[in-house]
């Protein structure tokens, strides 16, 4: 199968803001750090303690730490506070008394810490903001992929239709029609999809509230894919008993329908996927299961991502929309959901629904 996810540090190699190459940042303005600091404590030194100009002059070091790879402010503002309060004691203060000099000395130190919380909020944000235009490039290229293939096989079949030179046989007719829908039909889903995706710009999705037996749900798309890949085993195990929750039908059967087909492309097609239903503490379970490739383990933690297509997903169509949807879904409905999967051995994703209204238990 293919959290938005957490946010991560910028890989090694890359080129931070200003153009900067990585060996600059990663050698050089860690070298220029330390002597500056070097330079600050030393002129405090030199310099009688009521002149708290090179406890404020702390702060330079740590800006420049926006040049290296992975930027440490607030161990090089914890460096500067004990810098700061050491100067304080080297020689004895002459008018001010000690108090006011440490007083003075402590509210520079102050503004080393506030230098370090904006060197820090500055790199989470390019952070973000290099992520996000990953994942916008990503999903250009995925876009252009799909729709490319989708238009080349209804360019084909449509060039082949209006060849005046062959005679076409109703029953190609018709099949060739059935590939230029289907291949449409891919399109639009794209389209809806990317649309849904945009919608949840706010993580928050609006649900129709309404009492729905998720047994009957499940029942329907078992038959669904019966019909659909007729060689294909399924296992259904489901409560006797209905097991009821509430919720938007049409969004829950979206979700379970998207990790069904997801373990219908994943697998084999001799290979059984089993659906089961179960009371698990105040929520119903529903847990879906195949025995295909499985995910690898590096990829396990990424699937939930928007646009995300781990190593398995190679050769299958797809935007990598479909956990991310599954998952925001789940949680507007105050659910939970788990993925469990072994590499060769196949994939489990678990759901929980909570039966009433309240939030599922831990």
């Amino acid at each position: 199968m293919a959290p938005m996810s957490e946010m991560r540090e910028p890989k090694a190699g890359t080129r931070r803001a200003g153009g900067l190459p990585p060996w600059v940042g990663a050698y050089w303005a860690q070298a220029v750090i330390w002597i500056l600091l070097a330079s600050i404590f030393l002129f405090d030194l030199l310099t009688h303690p009521e002149n708290v100009s090179a406890c404020f002059a702390y702060a330079i070091p740590i800006f420049v730490s926006l040049f290296e790879r992975r930027p440490k402010p607030f161990f090089y503002a914890g460096t500067a506070t004990a810098l700061s309060l050491v100067g304080s004691f080297i020689e004895p203060s002459g008018e001010l008394p000690f108090a006011a000099v440490l007083g003075n000395r402590l509210i520079a130190v102050a503004t080393q810490w506030l230098a370090a919380m904006l060197v820090k909020v500055h790199y989470r944000r390019d952070v973000d903001a290099r992520r996000e235009a990953e994942f916008q490039r990503r999903f250009v290229d995925i876009l252009s992929h799909e729709i490319r293939n989708a238009l080349t096989v209804i360019t084909g079949h449509v060039h082949r239709l209006t060849k005046p030179s062959e005679q076409i046989a109703l029953d190609d007719l018709k099949a060739r029609a059935e590939k230029i829908r289907n291949a449409a039909e891919r399109i639009e889903s794209i389209v809806d999809r990317v649309q849904f995706a945009s919608a949840l710009g706010d993580g928050t999705i609006p649900i129709r509230r309404q009492v729905i037996d998720i047994n009957a749900v499940i029942r329907k798309l078992a038959d669904q894919l019966r019909e659909e890949q007729q060689d294909r085993p399924i296992e259904l195990n489901l409560c006797p008993e209905p097991r009821l929750v509430e919720g938007d039908e049409t969004l829950l059967r979206q979700a379970f329908e998207n990790v069904i087909m997801n373990s219908a492309k994943y697998s084999l097609r001799d290979r059984p996927i089993a659906l089961s239903t179960e009371k698990h503490r105040s929520a119903v379970r529903i847990v879906i299961a195949d025995r295909g490739n499985g995910i690898p383990a590096d990829d396990l933690s990424r699937v939930r991502e928007p646009y995300f297509r781990g190593a398995s997903s190679k050769g299958t169509s797809g935007a990598g929309l479909g956990l991310y949807f599954v998952e925001r879904i789940v949680e507007a409905h105050k659910g939970k959901l788990r993925i469990e999967s072994e590499t060769g051995k196949g994939t489990k994703v678990i759901i929980d629904i909570p039966q009433g209204t309240e939030p599922v238990a831990p």
